[in-house]
């Protein structure tokens, strides 16, 4: 898996775009046919038509939701399967309340507040995955904004990683980060490095590539 691709393909923005619009005002159209056909359907004078708008109706709602559905929870599985290899192999163990586990972004993100490291997993609507490894040296700041937390790094090819946060504060993750980093930690082995030297590891395991940080 040497291939570097981007993170987003050439036409998300496109599919971006008529997805938003499919829920937006596809949803509320397609329930409502769905009913109204429905129920014509049920009337001793319904026609054919009437069963295939219905059938129809309830079709273009329930497809499209199941597909989209079925393949996040198919990228949730690989970035918790990639997240339990690192806890498993690596100084990486943190409790239940440091940890972020975004269904609808595909996106984990989790605090040891005892080791001092961080650990950042994304897979992109490319198919290309993010395993970044923090620690107190290479994050420079963070803008908290009620569920949104920006985390700005050292790395050029990923300067800002944005995360939403649920369950617990955005200003308390921050707080904590820059508290870890006031305090400093002794590291035996840089955590962000060696997430980057089994970089093949975490690609055999998920399944799809790693995108390269620099």
């Amino acid at each position: 898996m040497n291939e570097q691709r981007s993170r987003y393909p050439s036409w998300w923005a496109y599919y971006y775009l008529v997805r938003n619009a499919y829920f937006l005002f596809g949803v509320p159209f397609l329930i409502f046919c769905a009913i109204a056909f429905t129920a014509l359907s049920l009337d001793i004078y319904s026609t054919k038509y009437d069963y295939i708008y219905a059938y129809g109706s309830w079709t273009l709602l329930i497809i499209p939701s199941l597909w989209l559905y079925l393949k996040t929870r198919a990228k949730k599985k690989k970035i918790l399967q990639v997240v339990k290899k690192i806890k498993e192999s690596s100084p990486f163990a943190p409790t239940s309340d440091y940890e972020q586990l975004s269904f609808s972004k595909s996106c984990y993100f989790g605090i040891d507040i005892k080791n001092g490291t961080m650990l950042y997993v994304r897979i992109y609507p490319n198919n290309v995955m993010d395993v970044i490894g923090l620690d107190i040296h290479n994050f420079t700041r963070t803008v908290a904004e009620d569920s949104k937390l920006e985390i700005h790094t050292t790395y050029v090819s990923l300067p800002m990683i944005p995360l939403e946060i649920s369950g617990i504060s955005s200003r308390t993750l921050a707080n904590t980060m820059h508290t870890m980093a006031a305090r400093g930690y002794e590291y035996k082995e840089r955590f962000p490095q060696m997430i980057r030297y089994r970089v093949k590891e975490w690609e055999k395991v998920a399944g799809v590539p790693v995108a390269e940080v620099f």
